[in-house]
């Protein structure tokens, strides 16, 4: 791995948690007006439209003759694009977005685990170590500062389906590195939106129906735009990207800068209150994550330094 891969990836990927922890706090704003079906289709169909202007305008041809496999792809698209988003933001109706944002801590884990079973990758000790802190760092926030308390913790149904959702998310990163070998970060995010758009659609439409009529309104319409086009379409292909220059496992690490970025943005636009286990938490999470990116970097060069028997 090359430096400026790993600097170029740490940007994009902070970018991208940022986004999706706004993303974290306009789902549980958007609750109570429309229900997750609807958010999802929104996307869908928005970043859709987005990407195909993209496509168009950079003069690309019919990016679909690029597909090696479709199965992937269609991974890709129901575990990302529509399980990971159906799971977050009905989640996000029982439990608060910092939450939801803490629990993403436990994607490292899950994606290094999976990519071990499915992609025969190894991890260094120095990854799992990080991974270790983020969740210690976690766990500061969600006791308080008191570890112990910890065993007393209770998950509703709300955590539960943001767990999910860190699965779904999980599959998708592993997924995307094994499509992304053989094709661009923008054309695997464009497809895997294009491939959810009917069934997004078709679970809105009965949502609609039977279960959660919108509520529609102009500050709705703006909140919803901000979704379809900052975590939807530049976070996905930022997110992608990222994932194409350091991998799924590594790139995973990133994904723990959400709560940081939930937390500040609950802060100033929630009006929560931010406590000194907090700040602690949130600097365990933070500095985790950018340890274990750094030590995979120094331990790659370290690597390619003995292999051709210079001295590290």
């Amino acid at each position: 791995m090359q430096k400026n891969d790993y600097l170029k990836a740490t940007f994009l990927l902070n970018l991208a948690g940022l986004f999706w922890a706004g993303n974290l706090i306009a789902g549980s704003l958007l609750s109570d007006y429309i229900g997750p079906g609807f958010i999802v289709a929104s996307r869908a169909v928005a970043g859709s439209v987005i990407f195909i202007m993209v496509i168009r305008l950079g003069g690309q041809g019919d990016i679909l003759n690029g597909v090696k496999s479709w199965p992937l792809l269609i991974l890709m698209s129901l575990s990302g694009v529509l399980g990971f988003q159906l799971f977050l933001y009905f989640g996000l109706r029982y439990t608060t977005p910092i939450n939801a944002g803490l629990m993403n801590a436990l994607t490292p884990l899950a994606t290094a685990l999976l990519s071990a079973i499915f992609l025969r990758e190894q991890l260094h000790r120095s990854q799992w170590l990080a991974a270790a802190i983020t969740v210690v760092g976690v766990g500061w926030i969600l006791s308080g500062g008191v570890l112990s308390d910890l065993l007393a913790l209770e998950l509703n149904i709300g955590d539960i389906l943001i767990l999910l959702a860190v699965l779904s998310w999980s599959i998708y990163g592993m997924a995307g590195r094994r499509i992304m070998r053989t094709m661009s970060a923008l054309e695997t995010t464009a497809i895997g939106l294009f491939l959810s758009v009917i069934p997004a659609l078709l679970l809105a439409t009965v949502e609609g129906f039977f279960f959660i009529k919108p509520q529609i309104s102009v500050w709705v319409i703006a909140v919803l735009a901000f979704v379809c086009i900052g975590p939807t379409v530049l976070s996905l292909f930022w997110w992608n990207r990222g994932v194409q220059l350091i991998g799924p496992s590594q790139a995973s690490l990133y994904l723990n800068v959400i709560p940081v970025y939930a937390i500040v943005l609950a802060v100033f636009l929630l009006d929560a209150t931010l406590s000194s286990s907090d700040i602690i938490g949130a600097s365990l999470v933070l500095g985790g994550s950018l340890y274990g990116g750094f030590s995979a970097v120094m331990g790659d060069r370290m690597s390619t330094q003995i292999a051709a028997g210079e001295s590290p």
